[in-house]
């Protein structure tokens, strides 16, 4: 009796390897989220440690510098180094750049000589704010009402917190409240440079032409506080800053949002970054939250949640996720 071989019998192979590339995908992008809140946690309590003991200047400088000279041996042996200065791509680079390093770098250094990092963690929760402004101003798209509530929620963690005088003075508490929207559009920047760039061509080109201008910018104004490096406790802050906190921070955040949905990321890494910053913030600086920061905190994260829950994890083609990181909030 002959066998039946039609295709309805046949095991679909490539179904299953498609299947076991994203299930692949989704761990390795999961992985790289865990590490990634770890990290951007230390952010504003380093920042603040370097803003207060050092010259801002000098410090994010000498950060970005070390963090680039990270990527070079990286970018040498896997054959990328070029692709930095690519014609075709170091424009998008070097705008990307200038507004997730450089600005961010200048802004929430400078915030935190005067911010302590608790109520900068708080500040720092604005992203969707920006996403919501930048979609309805760009992509021409109509606020939800998920997202409209969403937003007001945030912003009444925030409010509660400024009623309350944390935020002072006021210009340093703008420069922080400013730097997510420099963030948000560097990462919509990235997400349209993926592919053809790796993660950590991304990542390289971003602190290579960030460092130049940060270093003539020293130059200029600082270079007397060239000095303070000669102190091997600030050189140990400086490297840690460098390595962790700026260079494995993005390629930790580029490989997820390679892998990932961008809000998905977000959704995942969002809430648990200022939770673990307040421990940290404890421990290391000696901070302690009121109880008015604390609830201000929690009703801003809440925002954020009701934002980006239930997105689908697995990243979209770049074309539409690119307006998708426009409306959705990042880190």
């Amino acid at each position: 009796m002959p066998t039946d071989i039609s295709a309805a019998s046949v095991p679909p192979a490539g179904n299953e390897t498609a299947t076991a590339i994203r299930a692949r995908a989704f761990q390795v992008g999961v992985t790289l989220c865990i590490i990634n809140t770890i990290i951007g946690a230390g952010q504003p309590v380093i920042t603040r440690w370097g803003a207060v003991h050092l010259d801002p200047l000098l410090f994010c400088t000498s950060a970005v510098v070390f963090a680039s000279i990270c990527t070079i041996p990286v970018l040498y042996f896997s054959g990328e180094l070029r692709m930095i200065v690519d014609p075709r791509y170091r424009a998008r680079l070097f705008m990307m750049s200038m507004a997730g390093t450089v600005m961010t770098s200048l802004t929430l250094t400078y915030g935190l000589t005067r911010i302590d990092a608790i109520a900068g963690v708080l500040l720092l929760q604005t992203e969707p704010v920006y996403s919501l402004i930048l979609s309805t101003i760009f992509v021409g798209e109509r606020p939800s009402a998920r997202q409209m509530l969403a937003t007001v929620t945030i912003l009444v963690g925030i409010g509660s917190v400024f009623a309350g005088g944390s935020f002072s003075p006021l210009w340093a508490a703008a420069l922080v409240f400013t730097t997510p929207l420099f963030w948000q559009t560097s990462h919509v920047l990235g997400l349209k440079l993926m592919p053809p760039l790796t993660p950590i061509s991304v990542t390289g080109g971003r602190f290579f032409y960030a460092a130049i201008i940060l270093t003539v910018m020293l130059l200029i104004f600082r270079r007397g506080s060239l000095v303070q490096l000669a102190d091997p406790t600030s050189l140990g802050v400086i490297a840690v800053t460098g390595l962790f906190i700026y260079f494995l921070s993005a390629l930790t955040w580029f490989g997820a949002i390679n892998r990932l949905s961008l809000a998905w990321v977000t959704a995942l890494v969002v809430p648990g970054i200022p939770i673990l910053s307040i421990l940290f913030a404890v421990m290391f600086l000696g901070e302690h939250a009121t109880t008015r920061e604390a609830i201000g905190i929690l009703i801003s994260v809440s925002g954020v949640l009701a934002l980006v829950l239930g997105a689908d994890p697995h990243r979209k083609q770049p074309a539409s996720e690119a307006v998708e990181a426009i409306h959705e909030p990042m880190t």
